[in-house]
């Protein structure tokens, strides 16, 4: 399981950084648009949504490598038994959590779906495929953050990246 999940993660990672180029494209084609006199409607928003798309679809590979922010400064001052205890809540509490945010986030896109929610404007931009892309995204950060508390719960859990640093 933990090897399709890296392979997944990997591959979604690299889809997002594609992403940001097509973002930074269509931020630039709507900038010189604008600039000539000719404004290409909707582009300003298919960027967010496009922003939107690669901040999900970055999770579980930035929990993967356990690269979220974390207030450190009571872990480091506990023996390495109870730092380990303390890892192994932190990890339950991130499922528990990101359990909660996954159903709001599905329950959120189903609703949109049903209701053919759109973006209204100039253009009229569909927002529940947007929606479903981004559950995809959550989906894998779920099974990540369970991978993570199963490696805390062996007791097997990696140090994150820079913490020997200090």
């Amino acid at each position: 399981m933990k090897k399709f999940t890296h392979k997944v993660n990997q591959v979604l990672a690299g889809f997002c950084g594609w992403l940001m180029l097509a973002m930074m494209l269509l931020l630039v084609l709507d900038v010189v648009t604008r600039f000539i006199g000719q404004p290409m409607q909707g582009m300003a928003e298919l960027s967010v949504f496009v922003m939107m798309v690669v901040i999900y679809l970055g999770l579980a590979r930035c929990e993967e490598r356990r690269e979220h922010v974390g207030l450190e400064l009571l872990r480091n001052f506990l023996p390495k038994r109870k730092r380990k205890r303390l890892d192994w809540i932190n990890a339950l509490l991130a499922v528990v959590t990101v359990g909660i945010f996954s159903y709001a986030i599905i329950d959120n896109a189903i609703f949109s779906f049903t209701r053919n929610e759109s973006l209204e404007g100039t253009v009229d931009l569909p927002i529940w495929p947007t929606k479903f892309i981004i559950v995809v995204g959550i989906v894998f950060y779920m099974i990540q953050t369970f991978l993570n508390w199963l490696d805390a719960t062996k007791g097997s859990a990696e140090e994150p990246l820079g913490r020997d640093l200090f």
